[in-house]
């Protein structure tokens, strides 16, 4: 079965060539994977899909501990949703909907299939434009999250923080494990269009420890 797995997989890691879904069409080896090269539209719905995959990886890549959480989860999220892709065999049309839905997914969106509480977070915020966060859903309701940025005019500071986020009890977003050493934030949105980061001393603390000398995320970023 492992040889079964390369082509599906290849929209993982790989640049896809001109006009072709991104693995070799002469290597399709199931339904699924022959439906794709067959149509010319669902081809290109998985070219762009991989092509956002990556991007998405390298947009929540961060320094912090969380980092590795957050990048495992990611693929892991995509590992099950190449699995319920392929549950549509060679009907085109759930092919469609599968790639649009995940390409929703894939920048930042919430799931247009299957809402979540914790939707709210999903999107990427901006603080005047040098500090943002990026929040994608997870399909188990989680959030992957990463908070960046530098100090506007040379740099001085830099800010790098990535992880997973929960809902906790208060629908406040729990990213990592907030304490004492800072490793976690805690997110709470106000409305649908603003997302803060509030001055907790926990908070306090992991801004501290993943921004440079007097860098900080403690703001209110706002829906792009």
């Amino acid at each position: 079965m492992r040889f079964r797995l390369i082509p599906a997989l290849v929209l993982l890691a790989l640049p896809s060539a001109a006009g072709a879904a991104s693995f070799p069409c002469a290597k399709a080896s199931t339904a699924t994977e022959t439906a794709i090269c067959a149509d010319s539209v669902t081809s290109k719905l998985d070219e762009r899909l991989s092509a956002a995959y990556r991007a998405a990886l390298k947009r929540l890549s961060g320094a912090s501990p969380e980092d590795g959480a957050a990048g495992t989860a990611v693929k892991a999220d995509q590992k099950a949703w190449i699995a319920d892709r392929n549950a549509c065999g060679n009907a085109v049309p759930c092919l469609r909907m599968a790639y649009e839905r995940r390409l929703a997914v894939l920048s930042f969106r919430p799931d247009p299939g299957a809402p979540k509480p914790a939707d709210r977070y999903v999107g990427t915020f901006d603080y005047e434009g040098f500090v943002g966060i990026a929040a994608m859903a997870l399909r188990d309701g989680r959030v992957a999250v990463s908070v960046s940025g530098a100090e506007p005019t040379n740099a001085r500071w830099v800010c790098d923080f990535s992880g997973v986020g929960s809902l906790d009890a208060a629908g406040r977003l729990v990213v990592g494990t907030p304490n004492d050493e800072g490793e976690g934030l805690v997110l709470q949105a106000k409305g649908t269009s603003v997302v803060e980061i509030p001055e907790t001393p926990h908070n306090k603390v992991a801004s501290s420890n993943w921004c440079g000398f007097n860098g900080s995320v403690l703001f209110e970023y706002r829906r792009k």
